[in-house]
């Protein structure tokens, strides 16, 4: 699969979760510290005690670089390691770092199969400040070297497999029968089970939302046919756009 090398330099964004305030305090404390004394491009995007609250924000945001902080016994619906579990199905590649008084329930994260970049104690101050400064520098050089090198891509769960697409070979995707996304690419059409707003945020700047059925790359676009509202693609495939979107549609197509 070929792919183009992108240069891009975005901030990165933190999301903490922690229920008790004077400890989400100190882990904001230690954070701004780090970025006032660094100068890296890192910002504490969202500080919270509500599970609700960072899933809201991670599937609303366009933003796709994200670490988090996530206390592990958070006294609400879920524990910080189920809310992981969740946060993973938006965001594939983000950095998970629980912090936790109980060293015990480290096991938990082998229970719910939660890929996590630390676990760190709050009980000694100058470790959890070395560890929490450790995780950040890690993880920030690691988003830093993927935005320079990295092969331009888009991540997606289709079901058994985690599959990564070039971009410029995708033409769009369509709503399908029973809740499934017909994705079209130039030479094959997959299937699987997921929603359009949720596709549409791993999604460059140039794909658009043209039909509540539709996103297209607009990059692949040959033609469109405003009276019949018929979007042809570079392979003479088709989709379709609704009246509302055509404008936006227009001016994308100018990008």
């Amino acid at each position: 699969m070929n792919a183009k090398v992108r240069m891009i330099n975005q901030m990165i964004n933190i999301i903490i979760c922690e229920d008790n305030n004077i400890q989400r305090k100190q882990i904001e404390t230690i954070i701004m510290k780090e970025i006032n004394n660094s100068e890296i491009s890192l910002r504490i995007a969202l500080s919270t005690s509500s599970s609700d609250e960072v899933l809201k924000y991670i599937i609303t945001s366009k933003d796709k670089n994200f670490i988090y902080f996530l206390d592990v016994e958070l006294d609400v619906d879920i524990n910080g390691i189920e809310l992981a579990t969740i946060i993973r199905k938006y965001d594939l590649k983000g950095y998970i770092i629980f912090v936790t008084s109980h060293p015990e329930l480290t096991l938990l994260t082998f229970k719910y199969k939660v890929q996590a970049m630390d676990y760190i104690l709050k009980f000694n101050k100058k470790e959890l400040e070395t560890r929490i400064i450790d995780c950040l520098r890690l993880a920030y050089n690691n988003f830093k070297k993927i935005n320079i090198i990295e092969k331009e891509y888009i991540t997606l769960d289709i079901g058994s497999e985690i599959v990564n697409f070039n971009p410029d070979e995708i033409l769009f995707f369509e709503t399908y029968k029973d809740h499934k996304i017909r994705l079209h690419m130039f030479n094959e059409s997959i299937e699987f089970y997921c929603s359009l707003n949720k596709i549409q945020l791993l999604l460059p700047e140039y794909f658009y939302k043209c039909h509540r059925s539709y996103i297209v790359n607009v990059r692949n676009i040959k033609s469109i046919d405003k009276n019949n509202l018929i979007i042809y693609m570079n392979n003479d495939d088709k989709c379709y756009i609704s009246k509302r979107y055509m404008k936006g549609l227009l001016k994308g197509c100018l990008i």
